[in-house]
């Protein structure tokens, strides 16, 4: 008699343990699908920011390309107004010789 009060307990142990078990996966499929739903958003939004990343990125680039182009361009005026300076400056003594200002 007593081994089955003890089996009739063991087997309501068991069936509430499965009643509670299934009852948790009913919460837990909820949980994991909004779990998916938000992972699914925060890769969208992830790939948005990269996309935009990227693009800052190239233009960046692009600018610095630009600076860097600006920047040689200056030197070679610079070196260009040079010349014209020591041009200018021997046209003006060979003006100066070819008149007569200062002797050869």
């Amino acid at each position: 008699m007593i081994w089955i009060n003890v089996g009739i307990i063991v087997l309501a142990i068991v069936g509430l343990g499965i009643y509670g078990f299934s009852l948790y996966k009913k919460k837990i499929s909820k949980d994991v699908t909004l779990m998916k739903q938000l992972l699914e958003r925060f890769s969208i939004r992830q790939q948005t920011l990269q996309t935009g990343i990227d693009h800052t990125t190239s233009r960046i680039d692009q600018i610095k390309g630009n600076v860097d182009h600006l920047i040689a361009e200056g030197k070679r005026v610079e070196q260009g107004g040079r010349q014209l300076l020591v041009e200018g400056q021997r046209l003006k003594k060979e003006v100066e010789h070819t008149a007569g200002l200062k002797p050869f």
